[in-house]
């Protein structure tokens, strides 16, 4: 072998030898990148009994990547009277019936060490509500009964006041509706409020209160 060829095959195997070195330096040898956290959506969403819901989770590294690790989690439902998940897949599915919507539970994946949550509620489609009160003339320190009663997708009506969410255009009438009940203020005399209930998405009439 001539001293050229030598030298050559030798300033190669440096040069190989160098760019490993670099590799394994700049790239722990190629390691791949540890999971930091986990994303989990689409959450706060709403659905119908019986309907499908397809959670993702997203994994941040290390380094800065990201990438779908649905598949790699273990899901958990929290209330499986409300919906249950697939443990590998993520895949919510609700409940065929809600004894008294709406019903929420919390959907969890995890990963390893890393873990996160979202939010499901499944609710029937409202067609209709009708919002009542044992008086809409009340005076000063009056307790108010409210009820509110609701269709589900042309069912006869339910009985949902525990279930609803009050709103109140004028909160010095009533500070707040607990039960369907309210007390009037005191100083809230000739002033008036408009009382609303939502549930699933759905808001009744306004009732009109005035305070004798």
């Amino acid at each position: 072998m001539s001293s050229t060829k030598h030298k050559l095959r030798l300033a190669g195997a440096l040069a190989v030898l160098a760019t490993l070195a670099l590799a394994i330096s700049c790239r722990g040898f190629f390691v791949n990148p540890t999971l930091t956290s986990i994303s989990v959506g689409p959450s706060g969403q709403t659905i119908v009994p019986g309907a499908s819901l397809q959670m993702i989770a997203t994994g941040t590294f290390d380094d800065g990547s990201t990438a779908n690790v649905t598949g790699k989690c273990l899901w958990t439902s929290s209330d499986t009277s409300v919906a249950t998940v697939g443990q590998s897949n993520g895949k919510v599915l609700a409940a065929s019936v809600i004894n008294n919507p709406p019903g929420t539970t919390t959907i969890t994946a995890v990963d390893g060490t890393a873990s996160n949550t979202a939010t499901v509620t499944v609710c029937p489609n409202v067609t209709a509500m009708t919002l009542t009160a044992n008086t809409t003339s009340p005076k000063e320190n009056d307790l108010v009964t409210f009820t509110a009663m609701a269709s589900f997708g042309g069912l006869p009506q339910t009985d949902v006041t525990n279930e609803v969410t009050w709103n109140i255009s004028n909160t010095a009438v009533f500070s707040s509706i607990t039960g369907g009940q309210g007390t009037v203020l005191a100083g809230s005399s000739g002033q008036s409020t408009n009382v609303s209930a939502t549930l699933c998405g759905f808001t009744s009439q306004a009732l009109t209160i005035h305070v004798q």
